[in-house]
């Protein structure tokens, strides 16, 4: 694998977001993502970050089958892209992959202060859910996907979110 190739585009990508609008910019940017090989598609999706623009999210949804190990940009992807509960519901609901890249974007959309864990990026944009569900609202569909999907990710992935909706409203 020559990461110079991805690291070129990824490069590229961000010049191209910032001479071109947002749906040009995507335009441009999938096409290329479209055609580069399914086994490099985690490290080239997250060239679409600079756009932050919903349209990616439609984006994920069909290109999502196209990995078959859900690396965390995805989620990274789907939080800087205009993420919302009713998506992340509707993910949870489709299953994988789907259900692993809400879960991670819902972590980056519900981590609030110093996000040590995380890319500069995340910091800097500090994603949240557009729509602002209750916490508990959230809680219950996230207990009730873990009884479909028990495995330790997912089961992390979860504690985390519960953790940080809770502890955002204190």
């Amino acid at each position: 694998m020559d990461y110079t190739k991805i690291d070129d585009f990824i490069l590229r990508s961000e010049d191209i977001t910032k001479t071109h609008d947002k749906d040009e910019a995507f335009k441009i940017i999938s096409s290329e993502i479209d055609t580069c090989d399914n086994r490099y598609i985690n490290d080239y999706v997250a060239a679409l970050n600079f756009i932050r623009y919903e349209k990616v999210l439609d984006w994920i949804e069909i290109n999502s089958m196209r990995t078959t190990n859900v690396h965390l940009n995805w989620g990274h992807l789907a939080a800087s892209s205009q993420f919302s509960w009713h998506r992340a519901d509707k993910w949870l609901t489709k299953g994988r992959p789907l259900s692993l890249i809400a879960l991670d974007a819902l972590v980056f959309c519900t981590t609030t202060g110093d996000r040590l864990n995380q890319s500069l990026w995340m910091r800097q944009i500090q994603p949240k859910l557009i729509d602002d569900p209750r916490p508990d609202i959230i809680a219950i569909r996230l207990k009730e996907y873990l009884t479909k999907d028990n495995v330790p990710r997912t089961k992390s992935a979860i504690d985390k979110i519960i953790e940080n909706v809770f502890h955002a409203t204190t």
